[in-house]
């Protein structure tokens, strides 16, 4: 039988606390600490692992060995923002934000030091970093992207987790731009993959430029 997508809304008693006042949050960001903020979300559950399983991704893949030890596939209560940003609910005071449940992954510089969080809810496909610090998932794995060895782009956490992490998954585009224009050449999944990406990298937002008004005049007599 196909496992649907899970429902990882957390229970009552899984629920992070939420008293933490807006104000509070921006002064956190000074010492935001990716790695703990997410350690502190839940592991998964028996609907999870058959779902991930169902998607080719086994127990042994939804935690993996890093630098300090070993990254998880956690569970957190979030709440998702614009431009490709979200906020853990815990954090956020408002009551009447748009809480979801979704699971979170740790991002890596590609020195292998914590960079980010990425949250990914699997039945819209939306993914979202918490800080703003990196347009890829998977930058600490080795892959120069040249043209014998092209850059693999997967099309979301998924396919990433299930062919083990070997390249990267786009998590916000208008920063994912500037490292992938750097690829000597990138792999795409399949031809729409390929046709998105490609519509994605040209999108260039040139700044106005202006002059002053008497060099207009001095041009124009």
């Amino acid at each position: 039988m196909r496992a649907t997508s899970p429902d990882i809304s957390l229970s009552r008693a899984d629920a992070p606390p939420t008293e933490v006042m807006r104000r509070e949050v921006k002064q956190r960001r000074v010492r935001m600490d990716a790695e703990r903020e997410q350690a502190r979300g839940f592991g998964l559950r028996g609907p999870d692992f058959a779902w991930l399983l169902d998607q080719g991704i086994p127990g042994k893949l939804s935690a993996w060995r890093s630098v300090g030890g070993f990254d998880l596939i956690l569970r957190d209560s979030v709440v998702f923002g614009r431009k490709q940003r979200f906020e853990f609910a815990r954090l956020v005071r408002d009551a009447k934000s748009d809480r979801v449940a979704a699971y979170t992954l740790l991002a890596r510089d590609t020195a292998g030091a914590p960079l980010d969080v990425v949250a990914w809810h699997p039945r819209t496909g939306r993914v979202a970093t918490w800080l703003g610090r990196t347009g890829l998932l998977g930058l600490e794995y080795p892959c120069p992207g040249t043209g014998k060895d092209p850059l693999v782009v997967y099309r979301n956490p998924a396919a990433w987790l299930a062919d083990e992490r070997r390249g990267v998954v786009v998590v916000d585009e208008q920063l994912a731009r500037m490292d992938l224009l750097e690829a000597g050449s990138i792999l795409a999944a399949d031809i729409p993959h390929g046709t998105a990406l490609q519509v994605m990298l040209s999108k260039v937002r040139l700044p106005s430029i202006l002059v002053p008004a008497d060099a207009v005049r001095k041009a124009a007599a």
